[in-house]
């Protein structure tokens, strides 16, 4: 093989090697809660139960531990949703949690929770004049899930918003910018979104 081959294949594994980097840094990491309820959804439709308790309470310490993260007046909000969980937990391993109906109905109130406590956070951090786009990806990210454990659709504002807050994650590293308006509609769409999931769950 001529140096010439060699000098292309290495420039051609350097750029498929930064591909991967990227897409795997594009694609942000489920949280520590969230995969923890997967888990114990996996578990429970295994009839594992013990294993799906085991989950849900990793899960529920997870979220308590996220209120240490939040804006003051969410941390409450951010304790009651581990708390729910821990009850779950303790109903699975007990055998009074039956159906995967119920499993996935407190997932998704926990969820719309969790999301509105990051919510908030998010808007204190803006008022405060902070960078909040962590807190909203985190809040986006947690009533996505709300809404795939519930089976309810987010309104097209809110699916739309969500969508564009990890698109915006993701290209900050290429120096595309966000209007303050665009900004505002996310903060808007994603609060509406949270209300109105809350209401049906």
């Amino acid at each position: 093989m001529s140096l010439k081959s060699i000098a292309i294949l290495n420039t051609l594994l350097v750029i498929a090697l930064a591909a991967v980097v990227h897409s795997a840094r594009a694609q942000a990491p489920a949280s520590e809660s969230s995969k923890q309820m997967t888990a114990a959804h996996e578990s429970f439709m295994k009839k594992d139960m013990n294993q799906a308790a085991a989950h849900i309470h990793q899960a529920a310490a997870a979220v308590k531990k996220e209120s240490d993260k939040v804006a003051e007046g969410s941390k409450e909000g951010m304790k009651k949703a581990g708390e729910e969980l821990d009850k779950l937990g303790d109903g699975v391993k007990k055998g009074t949690v039956k159906s995967e109906a119920e499993l996935k109905k407190t997932f998704a109130k926990v969820d719309n929770q969790v999301a509105g406590c990051w919510h908030k956070t998010a808007v204190e951090s803006k008022k405060a004049g902070r960078d909040s786009s962590e807190e909203l990806k985190k809040a986006g990210a947690s009533l996505s899930d709300a809404a795939k454990w519930s089976g309810h659709k987010l309104s097209e504002g809110a699916n739309s918003s969500v969508e564009a807050i990890k698109k915006a994650g993701q290209a900050t590293g290429k120096g595309v910018k966000t209007s303050a308006d665009e900004v505002d509609k996310w903060f808007k769409n994603l609060g509406d979104g949270i209300s109105d999931l809350g209401r049906k769950l």
